[in-house]
């Protein structure tokens, strides 16, 4: 009986965990994010320009009959008016999204005939976000410092690093010496990047080592998203520029890859249903972080969705509070799932343009191009390298101002944290919230500035420890009580410290501090299941997270009798993993619904576990 209700509550402990139950406002106060009701309040004084046009996104598993019966409807409402354009524009396939430019006066009827179709998922207005206002600073000239890569920092050789404070800031050399992104996809959804040389483009000498993957460009809808701005290749260059090559800045993630995507024409403006199109699309096609330095004061219903089936994918997702300089904070940052940025300056405080408030998360460097407060002879913007007067050709090192810079620095921390083997975007928020430093005032800093090196250790130390106590006392348990009745014939301190090993116990070890052991800690962190999880797909993550891998194990090797050691400790050792992963997640699987996450991995513990323990006892 007591067993049962352990099991029972258990499940419904999990259940909570990888549902993403979260505290109400009044048990954790700014640490909350904001309710469904407080998001559909209307952002005050700000009317987002529309852009003519309506949203229609259809059920994703719609017919072409299905949309057939959408768009007589749609002529009907349209009617008098001829009407031979089926549902519009279509934005994604995948996500049956299309955008409809009705007749003005026929909008109304067109609202409330396809808002009450059981087919139709939403109907909107569309609007545009734009970029926040940003404002530039300074060319810097100088020589380069010495290089480091000493044990526990490393400082690139990049001769413009010295002028990125706002690296120093957030403990990059630190946590350079721990991971630096290494097969993570950042997807960039912005203004394009000057990603590639072309007729009329170039790439930025700056990111001639950045690895890029494919992306789109939603304005002119083709597979070349160059960036005719500059704003989107100075938030790339803050998360993956080239870094220690001897040429211009740093970024945060230097060997992640970059996914550029591009939603905002040469004025910095987009549409609600090219930015729901695009976050969609990076999530259909490998992003693990996306960044949205964006943004505008009307909640949009379709970009929403189009988060959450992110966040259901396993995406993690930034975007910019906004630069309106007063407390509320602006959309997409505003929805949930979003982990929402704030700006700061050199000495920590709010900077003057940022947003704040209920939904905000954390904060990071955003500068302030007013002042020089670190004393380096340059005012105090993010520096990058990108276009110079919005020519594709023209390129140097620029500094910028706002949360549109603040948030890839949090995006590029993301990158590492998912590297680490962390890849649940709930529990990346928790690890980037949980190691901010406070800075006091919630409502102006929500959890506090983002600390990269803080990060990266609990990821790859904490969660490893807990799995590893875990299999230990898994391990002793079982296996001392068959050593008892004199039914074990395994070791018991090697199946037991297999077990710890596969759980990802030596994880919390700090092999960082060894001079080229640094890539161990992650790995080991990660742990058996969970590293096989992050390398593969998702059909594999989902097989990793399970009791399969234990089970094809012992049915190939069990009449092997040297190998049942290793047999009992990988059992156990999984059995472990899924227990801490049902209640403290960590790694995203993406494939089932929330809520069946939990119970899946605490029956999968239990087989694991029982099947350890019948491994033992045939061993004699």
């Amino acid at each position: 009986m007591i067993f049962g209700i352990a099991v029972v509550a258990l499940l419904l402990a999990s259940v909570l965990a990888r549902s993403g139950f979260r505290c109400p406002a009044t048990a954790c106060g700014a640490g909350c994010p904001p309710s469904r009701a407080a998001l559909s309040m209307p952002h005050p004084f700000v009317a987002d320009p529309a852009t003519g046009a309506l949203l229609v996104d259809l059920d994703d598993d719609a017919s072409p009959e299905d949309r057939e019966a959408v768009a007589r409807e749609l002529a009907g409402a349209i009617a008098p008016f001829a009407w031979s354009s089926g549902l519009g524009e279509m934005l994604s396939d995948e996500a049956e999204l299309f955008r409809v430019r009705a007749p003005e006066s026929e909008v109304s009827d067109v609202l409330a005939r396809l808002g009450r179709n059981e087919l139709v998922e939403g109907i909107e207005v569309e609007r545009t976000w734009s970029l926040p206002e940003t404002e530039l600073g300074f060319v810097p000239s100088s020589q380069p410092p010495a290089a480091t890569d000493g044990e526990r920092r490393f400082t690139p050789d990049d001769p413009y690093y010295r002028f990125q404070w706002h690296l120093d800031q957030i403990g990059m050399p630190e946590a350079w010496a721990r991971a630096r992104g290494a097969g993570v996809v950042v997807a960039v959804i912005d203004t394009g990047v000057a990603y590639r040389d072309g007729d009329r483009f170039l790439r930025a000498p700056d990111l001639a080592r950045t690895r890029f993957v494919e992306g789109w460009d939603f304005v002119d809808d083709d597979a070349q998203p160059d960036d005719e701005h500059g704003h989107g290749t100075h938030v790339a260059g803050t998360i993956a520029q080239s870094t220690h090559n001897a040429l211009g800045v740093a970024g945060v993630a230097p060997e992640a890859a970059i996914m550029p995507l591009r939603v905002l024409d040469r004025n910095g403006a987009g549409g609600w249903g090219a930015i729901a199109a695009s976050i969609r699309w990076a999530a259909d096609h490998g992003a693990n972080v996306i960044n949205m330095s964006l943004g505008g004061g009307m909640r949009s219903r379709t970009v929403e969705r189009a988060i959450e089936y992110a966040h259901e994918k396993g995406v993690v997702v930034v975007a910019a509070a906004g630069n309106a300089s007063r407390s509320t904070v602006e959309y997409p940052a505003r929805h949930d799932h979003v982990i929402a940025v704030g700006a700061v300056r050199f000495d920590r405080t709010l900077s003057f343009y940022s947003s704040y408030g209920r939904g905000l998360d954390v904060v990071a460097p955003g500068g302030d191009t007013r002042v020089d407060q670190n004393g380096d002879g340059m005012p105090d913007g993010v520096l990058q390298n990108t276009l110079v007067g919005r020519d594709p050709r023209r390129f140097d090192y620029v500094a910028y101002q706002g949360t549109s810079m603040a948030a890839p620095h949090v995006a590029g921390v993301a990158a590492l944290i998912v590297g680490a083997g962390v890849t649940d975007p709930d529990a990346v928020e928790r690890v980037l919230t949980s190691t901010a430093v406070d800075l006091g005032d919630r409502t102006r800093y929500a959890a506090g500035l983002v600390q990269a090196n803080a990060a990266l250790a609990r990821a790859s130390q904490e969660s490893g420890a807990a799995r590893g106590a875990l299999a230990a006392l898994l391990g002793l348990g079982v296996l001392v009580g068959l050593r008892r009745r004199g039914k074990l014939g395994v070791g018991l301190a090697g199946a037991t410290m297999l077990a710890v090993v596969v759980a990802g116990g030596l994880g919390a070890l700090p092999w960082h501090l060894v001079p080229g052991l640094g890539g161990l800690e992650s790995l080991l962190a990660g742990g058996g299941p969970g590293a096989a999880a992050h390398i593969g797909g998702r059909w594999t993550a989902l097989f990793a997270m399970s009791a399969l891998v234990p089970l094809a194990a012992v049915a190939l090797m069990l009449h092997f009798r040297k190998m049942q050691p290793l047999l009992v400790g990988l059992c156990l050792g999984t059995a472990a993993f899924l227990l801490v992963e049902a209640l403290a997640p960590t790694t995203a699987v993406a494939l089932l619904p929330g809520w069946l996450v939990g119970p899946w991995l605490v029956l999968n513990a239990g087989v694991a576990l029982w099947l350890g323990r019948q491994v033992a006892r045939q061993s004699r």
